[in-house]
C-alpha cells in the first residue's frame, strides 16, 4: 500500500514520535530532515517541547474505532492551529503545502505537520490503517501498508511471539480423563442378563402351571 509522499509525511513523523517520545535534538533532526521539513534542525528546547505532543498522537493510533481516530485527530488540528498554505522556498521551486507558518518556530510546524498526516490518511479512508501493537506490552504504533490492510503486530517478531504463547496455553490444557475398561471390556467377552423371575407374560401367550388342574 502506497501513500501519497508528502501528506503521508506528517503521518510518518507522527508514528516516529509516538515511537520515541522523548527523542534527542539531533536524533529528532535527522528524521525531519529525512522527510524534507524546512529549517531541521531542532534545540533541546524545541524537542522536550514535543513530548507531550507525542502522547497526544499516540491516542490517535491506540483509538479502536476510525470515527475516534477522527475526532482526536480533529482535536490536534485545532489544538496545532493549523492553517495550511502554498508555499515555495525560491525562485523555479515547487509549492507546496505548509501548515503553520514558518515564522512559528519548528516545534509548531512539527505540531501542525502531524496533525495535517493523520487527518489526511482518515480523510483518504486509511484511518483504519493507524494502528498500536496488539501484543500485549508492545507499546509500538505503525502505519499499516500492507495489502489487504489486516496487519495487526508491529513486527513478524511481535506476531511469532503471540503465536507461541498461544500454541503453549493450547497445549498446556488438562486432557480429559479416560474411563476405566470395564470386566468386559478388558476380557473381550460379552455378558447377557440374567431373565427376571418377575417377567410378565405377555398378551396372548399361554402360562402353563405346574399345579395339578382341580375341574
Amino acid at each position: 500500500m502506497q501513500f501519497n509522499t508528502y501528506t503521508a509525511a506528517g503521518a510518518k513523523i507522527a508514528c516516529w514520535l509516538v515511537n520515541h517520545p522523548e527523542p534527542g535534538a539531533s536524533e529528532l533532526g535527522r528524521v525531519l530532515a529525512g522527510y524534507d521539513v524546512h529549517d531541521p534542525e531542532p534545540t533541546s528546547a524545541q524537542a522536550r517541547r514535543l513530548r507531550p505532543w507525542a502522547r497526544r498522537l499516540r491516542a490517535v493510533f491506540e483509538a479502536a474505532e476510525v470515527a475516534d481516530k477522527a475526532a482526536l485527530a480533529d482535536a490536534l488540528l485545532v489544538a496545532a492551529h493549523c492553517s495550511p498554505r502554498l508555499v515555495s522556498h525560491g525562485p523555479g521551486l515547487p509549492f507546496h503545502l505548509h501548515y503553520a507558518p514558518v515564522r512559528t518556530g519548528l516545534t509548531a510546524r512539527v505540531q501542525a505537520f502531524t496533525a495535517a498526516g493523520l487527518a489526511h490518511l482518515i480523510d483518504s479512508g486509511h484511518g483504519g490503517r493507524l494502528r498500536a501493537c496488539e501484543r500485549d506490552g508492545c507499546p509500538t504504533a505503525f502505519i499499516d501498508t500492507s495489502r489487504n490492510g489486516r496487519r495487526r503486530y508491529c513486527s513478524i517478531r511481535c506476531a511469532n511471539q503471540v503465536n507461541v504463547a498461544r500454541h503453549r496455553a493450547q497445549t498446556a490444557k488438562p486432557s480429559q480423563p479416560k474411563e476405566a475398561p470395564t470386566e468386559s471390556h478388558r476380557t473381550g467377552t460379552q455378558t447377557t442378563p440374567a431373565p427376571s423371575r418377575n417377567t410378565a407374560p405377555r398378551p396372548g401367550s399361554t402360562v402353563l402351571s405346574s399345579r395339578p388342574d382341580r375341574t
